[in-house]
Formats: C-alpha cells, structure tokens, sequence
C-alpha cells in the first residue's frame, strides 16, 4: 500500500510543469501523515454467478455493463475495502486550517485506498486465479444504490465499520466497493499501477512520459 506520486500529481492537475520546492513539501508531508493515519481494512465473498444474480441471496447487480463485464464468469467476488475514519477527520482538520493541504491530503487519501484495494485484489487472484478488473457501483449503468446491497451483503458495518449514509455515500469516505469475477483462465489483470501505465495506449500522458520532480 503506497502513494503513487505520480497519480497524485494526476489528482492535483499535473502537466509535467516543474514542482516548486513548497509543493514538493507539502506533498511529502501529505503522503507521510495519510500513510499514519490510514487504518486498512477489507472483506470479500465469493459468490457463485449465474448470469444474472448472485445465488442464494436475492442480489442482481442490474444493468447491462456489469453484467457484460462478468460474462463468462460462474464465480463472482464481492469486495469492500476502507483505509478508515482518521483519514476523514484528518481531512476535516486540515480543512479548518489549510485547505490546500487538505487538497493536497484529500487526494493522497484518494490514491492510497486504490493502492490498497489493488493490494488485496492481487492477493484474491492469487488465490482463485484470473480475475477482472474491479467495476464498482456508479460505473456505466451499475446503480450507486447497489452499495448499500453490497454492504449488506458483506456485513461491511460490523467486520470492516464501512456503512452507506442516507444519500447512498460510503462512510468513511475512502472505501471502496466492488464486484470481479473469477475468469478461470486467460491472463491475470494487472491491478498494480506500474501494469496499468504500462498497457496504456496514452502515449501522450504527463504521468507517463515524465517523472516528476
């Protein structure tokens, strides 16, 4: 689990400008108090899949780009992962003071919950073979509401204290929920980040074509 710089400097807006010394500061010391305060947490099930819900339970992921996306997979896994509530709070404080570091915070916070949830996605397929990617609610026509079924589903509340308020938001904040399916064969998806830029057909990306200072 890390800060990726790079996709960090995406968040902020990067175009491969140089980085004055105050940015490059505050964007270390960002990194440094979200790694302190990120208390990682995940749960994930295995489902069987029969083209349409997941068995035994009553939830159908509805719409047709998930279901697209688990075409051909008879198994499916359920994922919740969080990076917990200090982060939250300590967004909310750095907000009541400085709201560039809290920017700053905010998105390191954004880049550490996907390098968590990559982490523990390398671990699934480690363990039940080639997977897809992660398509999560709100993605295409796969209804944000689906996150509470998922929550539900999981028991998020009482294993990894992931909740969805009233207006369908995760909380804490940087959670993230997420539907894969088990392929069976073919090739392993490339969660790492480094994999991702790698397959990138963007020849033309900032974060790509130059490292930042």
């Amino acid at each position: 689990m890390i800060v990726d710089r790079r996709e960090l400097l995406r968040y902020l807006g990067w175009r491969g400008q140089d980085i004055d010394t105050g940015t490059q500061k505050a964007i270390d010391e960002a990194c440094d108090l979200c790694l302190a305060a990120a208390r990682p947490a995940h749960t994930a099930v295995l489902f069987d899949y029969d083209g349409d819900s997941l068995v035994g339970t009553g939830f159908s992921p509805g719409g047709a780009d998930i279901r697209r996306h688990l075409s051909g997979c008879a198994k499916v896994i359920v994922l919740a992962v969080t990076i917990g509530a200090d982060i939250d709070r300590t967004t909310e404080r750095l907000f009541s003071s400085s709201s560039r570091k809290a920017v700053i915070f905010d998105s390191a916070a954004s880049c550490l919950v996907e390098s968590f949830a990559d982490d523990v996605c390398d671990e699934l397929q480690r363990k039940y073979g080639p997977l897809t990617s992660r398509f999560s609610c709100g993605y295409g026509d796969f209804p944000l509401a689906a996150q509470r079924d998922i929550c539900s589903l999981l028991r998020a509340d009482t294993r990894i204290g992931l909740c969805v308020d009233a207006g369908g938001s995760l909380v804490p904040r940087k959670s993230i929920t997420a539907l894969l399916g088990v392929k069976g064969d073919g090739k392993p998806f490339p969660f790492s980040q480094a994999d991702k830029c790698a397959l990138c057909a963007n020849a033309n990306c900032a974060a790509r074509n130059r490292e930042p200072r």
